[in-house]
Parts: C-alpha cells; structure tokens; sequence
C-alpha cells in the first residue's frame, strides 16, 4: 500500500469499523440485558422445555431455541449475544454447525423479508422457504455426521466465556461483556480488512465468476444472474436493492425476479456471514458450499414444482 494512502485508509478503516460496530452494540447490548434478566428470573428453564420437541429434532439442546428465534427476530448479531447460554453443553461439531447453519439461513426475518417483497417477491412464501431450508440443513448435517462421524468431535463453545454466564455478579457480568464486545469489534475490524483485500486482490470478482456458472445452470434468468450473485456475497439488502432498482427493466420478468429472491434469501452475505460462523465454531465447507449445494437444490425443485403445477405459483403477500 503506497504510504500516501495508508493513513487515509486507516482512519476510514476506524471509521466503518466504529460506525458497524455502533451499528451491532445497539443490537447486541439490549438483547445481553433481556437475556441476563430471563436468566436470572428463571425464564429460560421455563421456556426451553416448551420447545425441546423442535430441538430434540435436530438433536440440538432446548436453550439453542432461544439462539435460533433471536435470529429470526433480530439477525446475526443479536442471536451472538444469546450464544453463551449454551456454555457448559456438551456440543459436537456438526451440533455447532447445525445451530450457525440455522442462523446463516434464518436471520432478520421481518426487516429482510420485507426488502424482498419491496423487490417484487412474497413475503410468507420465502419466509417458509427460509425457515424450511434452515432446518432442513440443521436435520442434514445431523443425519451425516451420525452415519459417517463427520463433525463428531467435541466443539463446546467455551471461547465465549468472555460474554459472563447467569451466575456471575452484575459487575462481573458487565465488564466480561464488554470484554466480549471489545474481541468482537476487533473481529470487525479484522473481517473488514479481509473484504478490503479480497477486493484488492480480485478474490470477490473471482468468486463472482466461479459463482455465474451456477446460477445459470440452477435455471436463473441471465437478467438476473449478475444482481443475484453480487447480492450473494454482498447480502440480501444489497441485491434485493438492485432488483428494486431494475424494477423497471424490460428485460427482467415476474418469474426471474422471483427466483433470484428465492436465491438470495437462503443464500448471502456468503463471506462475512460465514467467516463470523467460523469464528463460533462452525465448518467452513459445510456453511460455504454445502449452503450452496443447498440453495441450488431447493430452487431447483421449486422450479419443477411450478413446472408441474403452475396455478401453484407463490404470489407476492
């Protein structure tokens, strides 16, 4: 990096850093306090049982039912904060894996559904679909890793100690958190500098490429194919945007919008998304690509399925 422009380029690193951080705290901190007061009160242990017939289904411990509604409510970050209640579990990999591939896949639900009805698509049908992927992957991963030992090992989740458990004192658990706060912003920081570079160095464009060829053998549109693959890796916000500003293009059918929605709600934010999952604890190539194997499969059946009943289409709501 020329030294011109390095100093210019770390303070805007600062910047976008302070900024998404800000951004998360006001997501993460309220949702810490809600969870730290249900703990103490005993919500928890009153409200896990109600769920554990779900979560014994996808073999995962009935607190992780707390994690996945606050995906599906609040987003990523906010079901981050609720991770530590699963502290002291005995969880497998593919268990830790399951639980991110829910999160990856059902996430902010309401604000993100919302911006692919804006963009033309229905609101309930790719919620369903989003909702049915997320634990059809979770019941995958558990079905392999029980036939074939993949993912087997041990994998608690003792590295987010430093967001503090129930027991602690008031005092103890604010400055734990806030040291948890503090790694999660320099894991920010970090993720932020990786995009940098990955543009930098045509990473991105490279997965762009390799990405093209798959969308148009899983039946998109060539209209589409380039918004649904930036909207992959740069999120559902970002490509549902683009078909919203394309709504007006000719050239760009009902059907073809729909099915690359179909694509982006179950799939995006395919790096940063993943690298946080990583960082949890999940399986890189089972969140990469198996989300990508997973996606291509189901809009490929919905495509069929619309083939052979075509009065059955999903209309937007």
């Amino acid at each position: 990096m020329n030294p011109l422009t390095t100093a210019p380029y770390f303070r805007s690193l600062c910047q976008r850093s302070l900024t998404t951080f800000w951004e998360i705290f006001r997501i993460m901190i309220p949702i810490m306090i809600a969870l730290r007061l249900a703990e103490t009160y005993g919500l928890i242990q009153w409200i896990s049982p109600a769920l554990r017939p779900v979560m014994a289904i996808l073999n995962l411990p009935p607190e992780a039912a707390i994690v996945c509604l606050t995906s599906i409510l609040a987003g990523l970050y906010g079901a981050l904060a609720t991770l530590p209640i699963l502290i002291g579990h005995d969880l497998t990999a593919a268990q830790v894996t399951s639980l991110c591939a829910i999160m990856l896949i059902a996430h902010a639900i309401p604000v993100e559904q919302a911006i692919v009805r804006k963009a033309g698509g229905s609101f309930w049908g790719t919620t369903f679909l989003r909702l049915f992927a997320a634990g059809l992957a979770a019941f995958l991963i558990d079905v392999a890793s029980k036939t074939t030992g993949f993912l087997s090992q041990p994998q608690p989740l003792d590295h987010l100690q430093e967001f503090a458990r129930a027991e602690a004192s008031h005092l103890d658990w604010a400055l734990s958190n806030l040291m948890g706060m503090g790694l999660l912003f320099a894991i920010l920081t970090g993720l932020l500098v990786m995009m940098d570079a990955f543009n930098r160095i045509g990473v991105t464009a490279l997965i762009n490429r390799l990405l093209a060829p798959i969308m148009r053998l899983s039946g998109l549109d060539r209209s589409v194919t380039s918004i649904t693959t930036a909207g992959i890796l740069l999120g559902l916000a970002y490509g549902g945007g683009l078909i919203i500003a394309h709504g007006n293009d000719p050239s760009i059918s009902r059907k073809a919008k729909y099915y690359a929605l179909c694509w982006l709600s179950l799939c995006h934010g395919l790096i940063e998304d993943v690298a946080i999952m990583v960082a949890i604890g999940g399986d890189f190539w089972v969140l990469f690509m198996g989300r990508i194997v997973l996606t291509f499969a189901l809009v490929r059946t919905l495509m069929l399925w619309h083939q052979l009943f075509p009065k059955k289409q999903l209309a937007q709501s």
